[in-house]
C-alpha cells in the first residue's frame, strides 16, 4: 500500500512544495516572456536586440551577484547572503520588462511575475532576492538610458544620387532608425569599430555580376530558385510582429541550452553574451548602413545607367521576392545578427558542430534542421539574396562583421573571476 502511494506523494510534493525545481530553468522561462513581449510590441530588430541585451545582462548581473564567478557587465557588488536566485531573476526580468517593453500588456507580465514568486517560499531569502534583482535592473536601466537609443537625430537620409539609398516600393517607407549607428554599444569600443569596407563600385564587373545574380535568383517571379530556397525567405523574414532576428537566435539558444542541461548561472551567461553580441551587431550594422547609404538591388537594377556600368543588364520591371526593408542595403542586418548569434553560441560551447531544429514565426509549423550552427548562419544570409533584397557582398561582409563582433564580446565581457 505504501509503495503504491509513493509516486502520488512525490508528485504532490513536486507541485506544491518544490514547483520551481520541477518547472526547470528560470532564465529560459523568462526568455520566453521576453520573446513574446517583442512579438507583441512589434519592435524593429536593432531596438529588439537592445531590449534583449538590457534584459539579459540584468538577469546575468543579478545571478552573478549570488554566484560571484564572473565579472558582471555593470554590477559587481555581492548580493545579500542567502538571496534566492530565482527571486532575483524574476525581479530583474520583471523590472526591465515593465520599464522597456511598454507595448506589452502589463497584466500579462504581472501574472508571470506573480506565478514565479508564488513558487518560492516566503522568507528573507525571497525578499532579499527580489530586492537584489530590482536593484541590479535599475542600475542597468540607468546606464542604458544615456546610450542614445531613444534620441533620434534629425537629418535627410534619402537621395536621388546614383548608388545612394532611396525609399522603395510598394510603400516607400521612410528610413528606419537612421540614428542607430550613434547609439552607445554594450561592449564594442565604438559603433564604427567593425565598420565594413566600402561596397562594390557602381561600374565594377563584380557589382554587375552580383546584381545579375540577384536578378536571376531573387526575383519574385520566374526565378532560378528551388522551392526550399524560395520558402527560406519567409522562414527567416523575422519581420515586425515576430521575435525578430535576435529573437530567433534566442529561441535556438533556448533549445540548445535545454538539451545541454545548462545550470541556471550558465544559462544566464550564455544569454547575456548572446544578446550583448546581437545588440552590438545591430549598432555596428546600422552604422555601416547609414555611413555608406547604399541603394537596394532593386533600385540599382531599375535605375543604374548603362554608361556607368556597360556590363549590367537593366531590369526595369524587377520585383524582389520580399519587400525591401526601409533602410540602406549594405550590409545585411539579418546576416550580421545571425553571424554574431551562431558564432557566440559556438564560442560558448566550444564547437560549431551542434545539431538543432528550429521553427519560424513567419511560417508556423515549418521546421528547419541543421547539422551545424554555421549552416543556419549561411542559410539566413542566402535567404536575403534569394529574397532579392541583398547582394552577395551585402551578405558576406555582414557575416564577417557579425563574427568579429561575437569574438570581441566573448573576449571582453563577462569573463571568469580569477580563482
Amino acid at each position: 500500500m505504501k509503495s503504491a502511494r509513493l509516486p502520488i506523494l512525490l508528485a504532490a510534493l513536486c507541485v506544491a512544495s518544490v514547483t520551481r525545481l520541477c518547472a526547470g530553468n528560470a532564465v529560459l522561462e523568462w526568455n520566453k516572456e521576453a520573446v513574446d513581449a517583442i512579438r507583441l510590441s512589434r519592435n524593429p530588430p536593432p531596438l529588439a536586440a537592445l531590449l534583449y541585451a538590457t534584459y539579459h545582462v540584468s538577469i546575468f548581473d543579478a545571478v552573478n551577484g549570488i554566484t560571484r564567478t564572473h565579472h558582471g557587465w555593470l554590477v559587481n557588488d555581492p548580493a545579500p547572503a542567502g538571496a534566492d536566485m530565482d527571486a532575483a531573476i524574476a525581479s530583474a526580468a520583471y523590472t526591465v520588462l515593465t520599464e522597456l517593453f511598454v507595448s506589452t500588456n502589463p497584466r500579462t507580465l504581472r501574472i508571470a511575475y506573480d506565478n514565479a514568486l508564488a513558487a518560492i517560499p516566503d522568507g528573507a531569502a525571497k525578499a532579499d532576492g527580489i530586492a537584489w534583482g530590482r536593484k541590479v535592473a535599475v542600475a542597468v536601466l540607468a546606464k542604458r538610458a544615456d546610450s542614445g537609443y531613444n534620441k533620434p537625430i534629425p537629418g535627410t537620409y534619402s537621395s536621388t544620387e546614383p548608388g545612394k539609398w532611396r525609399e522603395t516600393p510598394p510603400t516607400f517607407r521612410p528610413p528606419l532608425l537612421p540614428f542607430w549607428g550613434k547609439v552607445t554599444p554594450f561592449v564594442m569600443t565604438s559603433p564604427s569599430q567593425f565598420r565594413a569596407p566600402p561596397p562594390e563600385t557602381l561600374g565594377s564587373k563584380e557589382y554587375a555580376e552580383e546584381l545579375a545574380f540577384v536578378a536571376s535568383h531573387g526575383a519574385r517571379d520566374d526565378a532560378d530558385r528551388t522551392e526550399y530556397q524560395t520558402m527560406s525567405t519567409p522562414f527567416w523574414s523575422d519581420d515586425l510582429g515576430t521575435g525578430t532576428p535576435p529573437g530567433h537566435w534566442n529561441i535556438i539558444a533556448e533549445d540548445i541550452a535545454r538539451r545541454k542541461d545548462l545550470s541556471v548561472p550558465e544559462t544566464a551567461r550564455l544569454f547575456a553574451l548572446l544578446n550583448l553580441a546581437e545588440a552590438d551587431a545591430g549598432i555596428s550594422c546600422w552604422e555601416t548602413k547609414y555611413y555608406y547609404s547604399f541603394w537596394r538591388p532593386e533600385t540599382a537594377l531599375r535605375e543604374l545607367d548603362p554608361k556607368l556600368n556597360p556590363q549590367l543588364v537593366n531590369k526595369p520591371d524587377f520585383i524582389p521576392n520580399m519587400a525591401s526593408p526601409p533602410f540602406p542595403s549594405y550590409t545585411s542586418g539579418h546576416s550580421t545578427f545571425s553571424a554574431a548569434g551562431a558564432r557566440m553560441i559556438a564560442l560558448f560551447f566550444g564547437t560549431d558542430d551542434i545539431e538543432f531544429s528550429v521553427g519560424s514565426d513567419g511560417l508556423p509549423g515549418v521546421v528547419h534542421t541543421f547539422k551545424k550552427l554555421s549552416d543556419a548562419q549561411a542559410e539566413v544570409g542566402m535567404s536575403r539574396v534569394w529574397g532579392g533584397i541583398h547582394t552577395m557582398s551585402d551578405n558576406l561582409e555582414a557575416q564577417k562583421a557579425g563574427m568579429k563582433i561575437a569574438d570581441w564580446v566573448y573576449a571582453n565581457a563577462l569573463l571568469p573571476n580569477p580563482k
